[in-house]
């Protein structure tokens, strides 16, 4: 009985690519075209992972870059066979505020839309015109039309204002104190946000109350 030839992870991953089929099963009503999610991908993949000999691993990372969060995602294919590898990464930048959603909920769209874009670098999808679900266009468009209100100001937006600048000094200390690697750094986050982002923020006192207590801390040894 002749042996089976036994073939690389790089070889394993050019059939995947090959044979993989995604349709665009979705469908976003506010811009009018089909689209497929990261669900979609990894369940096309499991029987070609399975026919192949390989494993799919997806992580996600919250790094800070230039005052602004991102969810960072690795999508690692591993060969069963042997210690190889092969990752691919993807970034995606968390909105400042989303109406309507909790910051976790932020963090939780954000990270669906950095797997897709790890995953169709590593399976080589073609994903044109597919920029956003259905529920982040809509939001995209309120955001577009807040903008362009007339600027007469309530009370209301006079917090508002205030919670987003205070924000944004928070965001400047967490930078200079190095980010998710300072330990003292997150546990005063978490305080006031469990998701440790401080783009959860909604109340003002609280901002003000992170904000001093990050003046109180000291920069990390790098």
């Amino acid at each position: 009985m002749a042996e089976t030839k036994k073939i690389n992870l790089k070889e394993k991953l050019l059939k995947i690519q090959a044979e993989m089929k995604v349709p665009k099963d979705l469908y976003n009503s506010f811009g009018k075209y089909k689209y497929r999610n990261a669900e979609s991908i990894m369940e096309a993949f499991k029987p070609l992972g399975k026919k192949y000999g390989a494993i799919l691993v997806i992580t996600d990372d919250i790094v800070l870059i230039q005052e602004r969060f991102y969810v960072e995602t690795t999508a690692t294919l591993f060969d069963v066979e042997s210690d190889e590898k092969i990752e691919v990464k993807a970034k995606a930048r968390e909105s400042e505020t989303k109406k309507g959603m909790d910051d976790s909920q932020v963090t939780g769209a954000t990270s669906s839309y950095a797997r897709k874009y790890a995953l169709n670098g590593l399976f080589l999808l073609d994903d044109t015109k597919d920029a956003d679900s259905d529920e982040y266009a809509k939001e995209t468009n309120k955001r577009n039309n807040s903008t362009n209100k007339s600027n007469t100001q309530s009370p209301n937006d006079e917090s508002n204002a205030e919670l987003i600048s205070t924000k944004k000094e928070i965001i400047t200390y967490c930078t200079k104190l190095g980010g998710t690697k300072n330990e003292k750094l997150m546990v005063a986050l978490k305080k006031i946000v469990p998701s440790g982002n401080p783009n959860g923020i909604k109340d003002v006192g609280k901002a003000k109350e992170l904000l001093e207590t990050l003046k109180t801390l000291k920069p990390i040894e790098q």
